[in-house]
């Protein structure tokens, strides 16, 4: 059944330990008009939640948790059984999903095949360094080229998601044609850029910031500048999907969004 508002009292006790806190993420499914948050109910009690965030022919499974005081009882093949059948009476043809190795077994049960694996490094220090000229801020005159190269890189239409995060967008700009962006308020801070140089200056932009990068294994560029820099990586993630696969091109992706979003 939905998850509403009224619910997030007591979201705050599934609570995964290690995880980021899951509430605001939660708010913002129950906020957005793609994003559909289930929810399952046992002896009264919020049992286990979990939403699909659906951008036309995609969608995304996204914040799939069991109370562990109900786990390995069927609760999560139930919800990732429910938000499938959801999903599959919109005109979406693709299912997505970044699979914890806790979760990796029950989305397999459910038809799932790995695609590729997300890359987790983290650093102890900073890096001190001034952005390069071609670095600007967001400008509204390349949002066209801005949408267009996240569709080009992920395969999918997500305006949705990104237009009220581009005013906080970094951009790589050469010759007055947009390269590569960084959007340090969506998620874990999206990084796509079409050449390696603006990749790797825009993780640079980041990498002041932050100690933690994760991407899709085949960017060979991207982690040979973390481990360059003293990174080391700490675990992997599955990417996996269920459906009709699509062209997208995971060189590009110098910073995910998120295990919610891939």
């Amino acid at each position: 059944m939905p998850l509403t508002t009224r619910d997030l009292v007591a979201v705050v006790h599934l609570q995964p330990e290690g995880w980021p806190d899951i509430l605001a993420s939660i708010q913002y499914y129950c906020a957005s008009d793609f994003c559909f948050p289930f929810k399952a109910i046992l002896n009264g009690t919020l049992a286990g939640i979990g939403t699909a965030i659906v951008h036309g022919r995609t969608a995304w499974l996204a914040h799939i948790i069991v109370h562990k005081e109900y786990r390995n009882s069927g609760i999560g093949t139930t919800l990732t059984r429910s938000l499938i059948d959801f999903i599959r009476g919109t005109p979406c043809q693709t299912i997505l999903l970044i699979a914890t190795a806790l979760g990796e077994p029950v989305y397999k049960k459910a038809g799932f095949e790995m695609e590729t694996e997300y890359l987790f490094f983290e650093s102890g220090t900073f890096l001190q360094q001034e952005p390069v000229n071609e670095i600007t801020r967001f400008k509204k005159k390349y949002k066209n080229a801005l949408l267009e190269l996240d569709h080009s890189v992920s395969g999918e239409d997500r305006k949705k998601l990104l237009e009220n995060h581009l005013i906080n967008a970094f951009l790589f700009v050469e010759n007055n044609s947009l390269k590569g962006f960084y959007i340090p308020t969506l998620g874990d801070g999206l990084i796509i850029s079409d050449t390696q140089e603006a990749g790797l200056e825009l993780m640079k932009v980041r990498f002041t910031l932050h100690q933690k990068f994760c991407f899709p294994l085949p960017n060979q560029h991207g982690i040979n500048f973390l481990i360059s820099q003293g990174f080391i990586e700490y675990r992997r993630a599955s990417r996996m999907i269920l459906g009709k696969r699509f062209p997208w091109n995971a060189t590009k992706i110098y910073n995910r969004i998120g295990g919610n979003l891939g």
